[in-house]
């Protein structure tokens, strides 16, 4: 069965997910890669699957073991349910808190600090079987615009980015994230 969440998203169980994986497997002549945003954990789109609180809350308890624990968590669960492909953790740096669409999915304010709690959370997810994948390249943190209505544009200087929106994407990449997802701005 499936259930719809308060933004009309459907969530099925883990169950019928694995079956459906399964059976798209079967069929498939190449190995799928099936993948799932699973930023809060796998119960954003199952059931079953654990909760957890926003990466803000996360970066708020200021220990990125943390943020490890829930990738690890994470993954497990979405292996499971025959998910490989972990969408997250959000990258993105929270400096504009106008920001209608990323505010409690970033970390933090603090570039470094959200950083150190991305490698955590890419540790956890790729040392537990998943593929983890660092969002919204180039930075998504100081935007006016929801990405998914219209197409945000991220002020500032190369060398603002630099020094903050680049800084936790090359603390991914340094951490050995699988992927990194392009963000909708210019």
């Amino acid at each position: 069965g499936t259930h719809r969440g308060p933004l009309g998203i459907e969530r099925g169980g883990v169950y019928q997910a694995a079956v459906l994986g399964n059976a798209l497997q079967e069929r498939a002549k190449i190995p799928l890669i099936v993948g799932a945003d699973f930023e809060r954990g796998t119960a954003m789109r199952i059931d079953e699957g654990t909760g957890f609180p926003t990466a803000m809350a996360l970066g708020a308890t200021g220990d990125p073991k943390n943020a490890y624990t829930v990738g690890k968590i994470t993954a497990i669960e979405a292996r499971a349910a025959g998910v490989h492909w972990v969408f997250a953790p959000d990258a993105d740096v929270n400096n504009n808190p106008d920001n209608p669409i990323i505010n409690t999915r970033s970390f933090g304010e603090d570039p470094a600090r959200v950083g150190e709690f991305v490698t955590q959370f890419i540790h956890g997810v790729q040392e537990n079987g998943a593929l983890a994948a660092a969002k919204h390249f180039p930075g998504h943190g100081d935007v006016y615009t929801d990405s998914h209505l219209a197409l945000p544009t991220v002020p500032g200087t190369r060398e603002r980015l630099e020094s903050v929106e680049l800084v936790p994407f090359r603390a991914a990449i340094a951490a050995g994230v699988g992927s990194i997802m392009t963000g909708h701005l210019a």
